[in-house]
């Protein structure tokens, strides 16, 4: 009896080893895989989700959380490394799979619902698409939701749709294109791709196109240019792509432009070089040609400097590499494709400089942000990637300002110097990178003397943003050294003096990200748990690159690695639906009515304490004259002032969201911070400037008496909105 119990128990034994072969019922493990994510994420909605988003039951998030728990289960299904080798061969299929999916579903990034969750316009028409889908709104990225949010969707509501100068915001002739970074019908949308699906799709589609095209450009840019730095090492890649995409500046800041379009410019470079099809040559010249418009367009110079150093740098490695080792000849036709797309590039800003020459002159010519002149020094965040990973679970006074690279900042420089000294081994791409690495070191910790701070252009950036490039280089030399380190090559021998150096590195990076953000009051973030947890896993990070010869411990720091980058940067943005945060609060179906009534008319946003109302209705696609100054109205404060302008010049002169009041007193005007000004206007003098409503969150009957300047033509929910009175 017991040997025929345990006879059919190794038979069912054998039978599920058999259907748990990945060779095995492929198929029907796909359906079961399906069936239980499916069910997985119906429990989690009911569960967990209750506790983090109470609001509304979900069909969109179960399927968001349902796709997830499916990627996951594939693994069980499929043998790994045919699973990521066909992941490999069919990445832009998935991309672009991908981006239709969000597309279609209008999924985004974006914080725009903190107009409802934050800032509580009108609270009580409540709906599931005035909240995240998954994750939490992050308030401090004003610059996205409350400022280049609204721009863009300005452009394409009401009058005068996608025009390079619009009237919409400032309320008067702005240029739209070049430094509010809006989508226009011009060529030299040649420059902006990503927002090509706004003059396509309209604004609730464009939106998604826009924000996920980023993140995919982000991460095939960064995947294929650490291709070429490992050699097609794809492990060694994914890592490098993963460490790049989801460090917690890339999200805080989100995909930033200037590296997206650095790498695929580089990308192209490399792929024109190693390419014999004339066509594939033309497609990247085209290529190159879109990727260098579309980084000159970026138009921050904090940015655009130093990653232009770390980006030539690469430039330089790459033509010595395919013209010295790989044979590479530049041909009469290829001398010709390259003239021809110089030529198209330069006639392409010629045409932006006869555009926004003036509009150039003026923000250059700004108090702030113009009139900067940086010597360097003193960065805060050159070790932030120590404590990275507790701004998505706690908050921190500005995450984005202290969050960094990935890099493991200073130990991949090191040991690249090292690696060279101990070798002499591919000095043409560690001659370079070193260089570049210690040219923004100096800048970031020490500081350049003026006139060499003038000289390199390193005084339009600051120690703060220089340390993001610095970063990027970083990982880009630890990927090069992981995937190109051999058993004889010599790096630290000594298993005992890796613990010594792992223990002095980890204590170093310690001391300086806790003297950055962990000392004083107003920055004070580093607790002692904080101090220990993050000390065990970089320490076990740095000790596990240290030993990187060894293919076990190199295999486990990889992970290790790609599990730190998860954490920081994957759940930074929510996962949000349309934008009809935006566009369908019965507020904003009143001043589109009125906007279509009487499309010329301009508003003002009469809030003293909030300027984040005034672009919300800008995006609706109305005049609003102290929607954000993104360049001085001198015309504006010169007819407030009067005499009184050029002593109040420095005020003004400069990029502000601008607060704005009605009173009874005189006209004045106020510098609140380096960004924010403050208008109080007499309400007598509101028809003389040509105003015509007045949006507030206040009765402005009841607060100020103003009835004889005012007619309340709109009042639900806390939110008014007035008609001038003509005087």
């Amino acid at each position: 009896m017991i040997d025929k119990a345990k006879s059919i128990f190794n038979k069912i034994v054998d039978k599920v080893k058999f259907f748990l072969n990945k060779d095995n019922f492929t198929k029907t493990k796909l359906v079961l895989v399906a069936f239980l994510a499916l069910a997985a994420a119906v429990v989690a909605e009911y569960t967990i989700m209750r506790i983090y988003h109470p609001q509304f039951i979900s069909k969109n998030r179960i399927m968001v959380v349902a796709m997830f728990f499916m990627f996951i289960g594939i693994h069980f299904v499929f043998k790994l490394k045919e699973m990521y080798e066909w992941i490999h061969n069919n990445r832009y299929k998935i991309a672009c799979a991908f981006l239709l999916f969000t597309t279609i579903f209008r999924y985004s990034g974006s914080s725009m619902t903190c107009y409802h969750e934050f800032k509580g316009i009108q609270p009580q028409s409540d709906d599931s698409r005035y909240h995240t889908l998954l994750g939490k709104v992050r308030t401090i990225r004003t610059d996205e939701w409350s400022t280049s949010t609204p721009y863009i969707m300005s452009q394409g509501e009401g009058q005068n749709e996608f025009n390079y100068f619009s009237n919409k915001l400032r309320s008067t002739e702005t240029d739209m294109f070049t430094i509010s970074n809006g989508p226009v019908n011009d060529i030299l949308m040649l420059g902006r791709p990503f927002q090509l699906g706004f003059l396509l799709l309209g604004n609730d589609y464009g939106w998604s196109f826009y924000w996920n095209i980023r993140l995919v450009a982000m991460i095939l840019g960064a995947y294929e240019l650490c291709l070429i730095l490992t050699k097609q090492n794809k492990k060694m890649s994914l890592l490098g792509m993963i460490m790049i995409t989801y460090s917690a500046a890339v999200q805080w800041w989100y995909c930033m432009d200037t590296l997206i379009w650095g790498q695929i410019a580089v990308v192209l470079i490399d792929k024109f070089m190693n390419v014999d099809k004339n066509w594939k040559k033309y497609l990247c010249a085209f290529g190159i040609l879109v990727a260098g418009l579309s980084y000159v367009f970026v138009f921050y110079p904090a940015w655009q400097v130093p990653f232009g150093y770390v980006f030539l740098t690469l430039i330089i490695w790459m033509l010595i590499k395919n013209i010295k080792f790989e044979n590479y000849r530049f041909t009469k036709h290829d001398i010709a494709v390259i003239v021809i797309t110089l030529v198209c590039l330069a006639c392409l800003l010629v045409r932006w400089y006869m555009l926004s020459g003036d509009t150039l002159n003026v923000m250059m010519g700004s108090d702030y942000p113009g009139d900067r002149a940086e010597i360097g020094g003193g960065a805060l965040n050159n070790y932030s990637y120590f404590y990275n990973i507790y701004f998505p679970f706690e908050d921190y006074l500005n995450p984005c300002e202290f969050s960094g690279m990935l890099s493991l900042y200073p130990v991949p420089l090191i040991l690249g110097l090292i690696y060279v000294i101990r070798n002499k081994k591919d000095l043409y791409f560690w001659i370079p990178t070193l260089v570049v690495g210690g040219f923004l070191s100096i800048w970031c910790v020490y500081g350049f003397p003026e006139i060499l701070a003038t000289l390199t252009k390193m005084s339009m950036s600051t120690a703060g943003r220089a340390t993001i490039p610095l970063g990027v280089v970083s990982i880009y030399a630890l990927i090069y050294l992981m995937a190109s380190i051999k058993k004889e090559d010599k790096l630290i021998e000594n298993k005992k003096a890796s613990y010594v150096l792992a223990f002095a590195f980890i204590c170093l990076i310690a001391y300086q990200a806790y003297t950055t953000i962990g000392y004083k009051d107003i920055f004070r973030y580093l607790d002692k748990f904080k101090m220990l947890v993050s000390a065990e896993i970089f320490g076990a990070i740095i000790f596990g690159v240290l030993n990187m010869k060894d293919e076990k411990i190199k295999n486990y720091t990889m992970y290790g690695l790609i599990a730190v980058a998860f954490i920081s940067g994957v759940t930074v943005n929510p996962i949000i639906r349309t934008t009809d945060v935006i566009y369908t609060k019965p507020v904003a179906k009143k001043i589109q009515e009125i906007r279509d009534e009487d499309p010329n008319a301009i508003w003002v946003v009469d809030d003293e304490e909030d300027w984040h109302i005034n672009n919300y209705a800008l995006a609706n696609g109305v005049r609003v004259l102290n929607s954000t100054n993104i360049y001085p109205n001198f015309e504006l404060f010169e007819e407030i002032l009067g005499d009184k302008a050029a002593e109040n010049k420095e005020k003004f002169n400069r990029y502000a969201h601008v607060n704005f009041k009605i009173v009874k007193d005189e006209t004045k005007l106020e510098l609140l911070y380096a960004d924010n000004i403050a208008i109080y206007m007499n309400a007598e003098e509101l028809d003389d400037h040509d105003i015509k409503y007045v949006l507030s969150r206040k009765s402005l009957y009841e607060e100020r008496d103003l009835n004889d300047y005012l007619e309340e033509i709109y009042n639900e929910d806390g939110m008014f909105i007035y008609k001038v009175k003509t005087q």
